[in-house]
Parts: structure tokens; C-alpha cells; sequence
């Protein structure tokens, strides 16, 4: 993943994007609303690269919501090492109620 030396000063980055997935639990599409909430340390990311990430390794995919999100902040951890980081994913869209996780 493409990535920037933090010579701004940026303390906190939030990024919002959206990912279609398949649940193999309720067997139907939802939709993701991802939140990444990140405190960058010396490297802060390039978001093309997330949105491309999310693209291609996790629209259309059979995962639950926690997967989705603990996917994409594994490589987000392991890309951009930021100070801390927080993935949250809203559903609206399922086959239950609305569900909001944070990983």
C-alpha cells in the first residue's frame, strides 16, 4: 500500500467508505458503511490504496461484518503502523436489525 511521511503534523484521520458483502450466516447481500478512525504515527496512508484494498479483497466476499472490518484494519495496522486505530462498521441493510461493531 502506498504510503506518505506524516510531515503535516496530522494527529487524526477519519475515512469513510462504503463495501457490499455477502453473509454466509443470513445468506444475503448488506452493506458496510465503514469508519476507520486512525491517529497516524510517522506514515499516514494513501486512500486510493484503501479504497482499491476494499475493492478488491473484501466487495462481494462471504464475511460476516466482524471479519469485514478486522480485515481491513489488519492491513491497515500492518501498512501504515498508526499510533492507534479503530474500524467501525454500521449495517442497515441485513437480514436483522441494525448492528454496529467497532474493531
Amino acid at each position: 500500500m502506498a504510503k506518505f511521511e506524516n510531515r503535516y503534523g496530522v494527529r487524526k484521520i477519519v475515512y469513510k467508505q462504503k463495501c457490499r458483502c455477502f453473509c454466509p450466516i443470513g445468506k444475503t447481500d448488506y452493506t458496510n458503511e465503514f469508519t476507520v478512525t486512525m491517529e497516524p504515527a510517522e506514515i499516514i496512508p494513501d486512500y486510493c490504496e484503501i479504497d482499491k484494498f476494499i475493492r478488491e479483497c473484501l466487495e462481494g466476499e462471504n464475511l460476516v461484518i466482524e471479519e469485514a472490518a478486522s480485515k481491513l484494519k489488519k492491513k491497515l495496522a500492518e501498512d501504515v503502523h498508526p499510533s492507534w486505530i479503530m474500524v467501525e462498521s454500521a449495517v442497515n441493510d441485513a437480514s436483522h436489525g441494525n448492528v454496529v461493531v467497532m474493531v
